[in-house]
């Protein structure tokens, strides 16, 4: 089937600025520094452009309205940072950050393969340099039009869950295709940091705790991008639309104490959101559906079973054992594939981009 829509999709690029000199480095820092003075104080642009005279008026105008935090990295609309493209292999792009006037940093960009800079079709947007780890960043904010004229082989269904974070089962011909296991191990990091949790807040040991918390939170983010990457690369070689389980109300259903902790703690949403705007960048379409009856319907003969136990699933027909998330999986994954015969998507989406479609 071939699927038609355009759609406005977005994404943050992290650029690094590298082969820094001492000089710019220190301008940088200067830059830096003068900017955690700036939105700490609760001044109007014109006051701040008094206390901090020796440097770019763009950055007090940025301030005076995006006051937030010490901790904020430098704002930067459009119109105050420039990208020159050299077309050269060793570092193509090149960046220019005005510091004052007449005094400039003009630094190569190190960005990831994946990423890719192909102007006018890519929209630049305000950005933000963020210093991390000693170096200078540029967190680019990008858009750009998809149009999404894609004929599929296959769908993938995705089922998000509590055991396995994600499990992905490819629709063939045959009629118990492969699962794919993805992000086994978010579950035992997050029962071991709350059992950490409680241990130290019996000591009240609340810097410890707090140190953890954020720990905690970087490793699972950096699990959920490899997962939702692994996800989209496997669609993407398959010619596969991605489906994925709608979890609306899952927490409102869980049920007991330590179930409803469970569910709360884990970042389906966020998982969803990544996997969402990778896809869409890279045209495929995402879809999502109700998994209603999924998990007590049996994917081979579509007859009525049950879970003997949180990771298995039985069919009361046909006597076969399946991995409960691996069915769950493939019934979403079959839901929409039956759909998709029989109805027009533009129709049944209407106005609502492919990543928003509910079936």
């Amino acid at each position: 089937m071939v699927l038609n829509l355009g759609l406005l999709v977005s994404k943050c690029m992290t650029a690094r600025l590298w082969g820094l000199t001492q000089r710019k480095m220190s301008l940088l820092e200067g830059l830096a520094k003068t900017w955690k003075g700036m939105v700490s104080e609760e001044k109007s642009y014109r006051e701040l452009r008094q206390a901090f005279p020796n440097i770019s008026a763009l950055y007090a105008r940025n301030a005076s309205f995006k006051r937030k935090s010490a901790n904020d990295p430098i704002y930067l609309e459009t119109q105050d940072f420039r990208l020159i493209d050299t077309k050269k292999k060793f570092a193509r792009w090149f960046v220019r950050i005005p510091i004052r006037k007449g005094v400039a940093v003009f630094a190569p960009l190190r960005m990831r393969k994946r990423d890719s800079l192909e102007l006018p079709s890519v929209k630049i947007h305000d950005s933000k340099l963020v210093k991390k780890n000693g170096m200078f960043e540029l967190h680019l904010s990008v858009s750009k039009e998809v149009e999404m004229n894609y004929a599929y082989r296959s769908v993938f269904g995705v089922d998000l869950g509590e055991r396995v974070m994600a499990t992905a089962v490819l629709s063939s011909d045959a009629s118990n295709p492969a699962p794919k296991f993805y992000g086994k191990n978010v579950r035992s990091i997050r029962r071991h940091n709350a059992w950490l949790r409680k241990r130290l807040g019996e000591r009240k040991i609340l810097r410890v705790i707090r140190r953890i918390r954020n720990t905690e939170q970087r490793t699972v983010n950096v699990i959920l991008h490899q997962i939702s990457r692994a996800i989209v690369d496997e669609a993407l070689a398959n010619n596969a639309v991605i489906v994925l389980g709608d979890l609306e109300g899952i927490r409102s259903r869980a049920r007991g104490k330590r179930m409803n902790r469970i569910i709360a703690n884990m970042p389906f949403h966020k998982l969803t959101e990544y996997i969402s705007y990778k896809a869409n960048w890279e045209g495929i379409p995402v879809i999502t559906t109700s998994e209603a009856y999924t998990s007590k319907t049996c994917h081979n003969c579509n007859s009525e079973g049950r879970r003997v136990n949180q990771g298995l699933f039985r069919c009361s027909a046909c006597g076969h054992e399946y991995n409960a998330d691996y069915n769950g999986a493939a019934n979403i994954g079959k839901k929409v594939e039956r759909l998709l015969e029989h109805v027009s998507l533009r129709r049944a989406s209407g106005s609502t981009p492919i990543r928003g479609a509910i079936f």
